[in-house]
């Protein structure tokens, strides 16, 4: 029956092109298109928010943070805040939104960082610690507190668990670069509403980029693999590892997972989503039209996905926003916020 509520929903909105409007007992992601980077702000029935990863640098996080003002009001507290790893593409807007809002728990890997250090993550750093002494926000700092996988926050009728993340990745893990290194240790949370999920996966390594094995599984794909069992990744709605870069999103993780929609956080830059990653979800039985970008038009040649592709076009932040709505009946809707795009198949 929820199925059939859940398409016939989906059929009324494909035909009308409307936006996604939450109720007050719908939970609404937001993956706010901030160009190569990640942003996502979740909006949970009883006035509870959820902000995972806080945008790109190059903005100063402005893209982000305009989206979380536009969520979140001035006069709420953000119950949690995730920031996946210490790329400054994931962090640009983190010491605004913690100046700016209370925020109760900040959740990060507090990982080394291999290569040059970011002015980004440094103020990160410093604002958190400014909130803690501040403010009386909870830290949890992986790198303290060793691996907490499965742990449970509870926010009214929804629940948010930590899959993974790590302060101090695994000896034994075949990592080759800086790039992966950084990545590696990303922290995955899922989102459970209504009996259905979404994946939140950062910058999660699983393959190595151009490898032809098409059963390579390592790395943090590997551990939420072979850790399923006991916390599990199958979820309605994925928010594909790496912005769609090909050293992620593995064969084996797409089966564990089972999406029925992908979003790809994606910007020109770095030619992602990948061809070849797109080809691994489009093989394992996921729509075309279920796989969304917030890079829409965009062309960075033929290494990048090529669907939707306006040739020449340099995509800018801020037009492709794609809301994912976990309705109180269980039904789910994505789609772009403009409705010019191309509504996913119901």
């Amino acid at each position: 029956m929820k199925q059939l509520i859940g398409l016939l929903l989906g059929l009324s909105c494909a035909a009308s092109a409307c936006a996604l409007t939450p109720g007050p007992n719908d939970v609404l992601v937001r993956v706010a298109d901030v160009g190569a980077g990640l942003c996502c702000v979740v909006q949970m029935p009883g006035s509870h928010y959820m902000v995972y990863d806080t945008g790109n640098w190059k903005d100063a996080g402005a893209t982000c943070l305009s989206a979380v003002r536009e969520l979140v009001p001035e006069e709420q507290s953000i119950d949690l805040m995730v920031l996946s790893h210490t790329d400054s593409d994931h962090l640009g807007a983190a010491a605004d939104i913690l100046e700016e809002y209370d925020v109760d728990r900040v959740l990060h890997t507090g990982a080394r960082r291999y290569g040059k250090t970011a002015k980004t993550l440094k103020r990160t750093r410093a604002a958190i610690r400014a909130a803690v002494a501040e403010d009386d926000t909870e830290e949890l700092n992986l790198r303290r507190t060793g691996d907490i996988s499965g742990t449970r926050f509870q926010f009214g009728p929804a629940t948010v668990t930590l899959v993974c993340g790590f302060g101090k990745l695994p000896q034994d893990w075949d990592l080759t670069s800086d790039a992966e290194r950084n990545n590696a240790p990303s922290i995955v949370v899922r989102l459970q509403y209504k009996g259905r999920s979404v994946l939140f996966c950062g910058d999660a390594v699983g393959r190595h980029s151009g490898t032809e094995d098409d059963d390579a599984l390592i790395a943090t794909e590997a551990f939420m693999v072979e850790n399923r069992d006991a916390v599990s990744i199958d979820s309605e709605v994925l928010i594909a590892p790496h912005h769609g870069a090909d050293n992620g999103s593995s064969n084996a993780f797409i089966r564990a997972v089972t999406p029925e929609y992908v979003v790809f956080s994606a910007g020109h830059e770095y030619e992602h989503p990948r061809r070849t990653t797109a080809a691994r979800y489009l093989s394992a039985g996921v729509a075309k039209k279920r796989l969304l970008r917030t890079d829409w038009g965009d062309d960075e040649g033929d290494v990048e996905w090529g669907e939707g592709r306006v040739p020449g076009a340099k995509d800018q932040p801020g037009d492709d926003d794609v809301d994912i709505l976990i309705r109180s009946d269980g039904s789910i809707a994505v789609d772009y916020r403009d409705p010019q795009h191309p509504a996913p198949d119901p």
